[in-house]
């Protein structure tokens, strides 16, 4: 559909649309971490959101070079949102990709605005994310945005574990939400337990169906078969410089 609660402007990626929601998993447990309550009434929802990122971060960490400082893509606050909004011009639904040098940070920012929902924002320091999720704010739902709404104030991006039970968090994924499959798609190859974990949790799900965008012909899913053939190479070189993450057992909360 392309009325103003869905416009699609065109077919993204299938990279493009992976790592989307990669970030957009990201965006919804920092979310959960911002709103759990203080002390130690929020401890058991904090220490599961923190699991739940420092797996997520695994899933981003095989997709794209994560920066040195290892900062995850976070909704805009509305300071950083207002400054960078001052860099560009827009129409009804927009999404730019604006340098924060120009204000004194570091890394970019999305800034867009969606009919029924309004100011939503993503800062990263990867141009990739910046990239795909410009994408996705033009192109997504606006219920599938809403981790996106840019905050009162900066999102604070909690310290993750070193390791972390990559099979043990596949085990409170989603199978049913898109955000969560694209992250256990990309888990894929980790090590044999993860994979056993990923086959047992994603039994009757065709995680390579679910990464493609509701639009595109049945047919792409043979094309995205034959490109994951051609890319295993490169996969495996990149898997020998990923840090070993699911050593040492389960985290807290796990």
């Amino acid at each position: 559909m392309s009325g103003p609660d869905y416009p699609v402007l065109g077919l993204p990626s299938y990279e493009t649309y992976q790592l989307a929601h990669i970030a957009t998993y990201i965006a919804e447990r920092l979310s959960r971490y911002r709103r759990s309550p203080p002390g130690r009434d929020g401890r058991a929802e904090r220490t599961t959101a923190v699991r739940d990122l420092a797996g997520a971060a695994a899933a981003l960490d095989g997709f794209v070079d994560v920066p040195s400082s290892g900062a995850l893509p976070a909704p805009l606050d509305v300071a950083t949102y207002r400054s960078a909004k001052q860099l560009i011009t827009g129409g009804a639904r927009t999404a730019d990709i604006v340098s924060l040098a120009a204000t004194g940070q570091a890394g970019w920012a999305v800034v867009g605005h969606v009919p029924g929902l309004g100011a939503v924002g993503a800062r990263t320091e990867a141009r990739e994310i910046a990239d795909a999720l410009r994408t996705h704010f033009m192109t997504e739902s606006v219920r599938g945005l809403s981790p996106w709404a840019v905050t009162a104030q900066p999102t604070r991006i909690p310290t993750l574990p070193e390791r972390v039970d990559l099979a043990a968090f596949v085990e409170h994924l989603d199978p049913s939400r898109a955000a969560d499959r694209a992250v256990a798609a990309e888990l894929r190859g980790t090590d044999r337990r993860t994979d056993a974990a990923i086959q047992g949790r994603f039994a009757h799900v065709d995680l390579d169906e679910a990464m493609t965008p509701p639009e595109l012909p049945t047919g792409a899913r043979n094309r995205r078969a034959a490109r994951l053939e051609a890319d295993s190479g490169h996969q495996r070189a990149h898997d020998q410089r990923r840090p070993v993450r699911n050593q040492g057992g389960p985290t807290p909360g796990g």
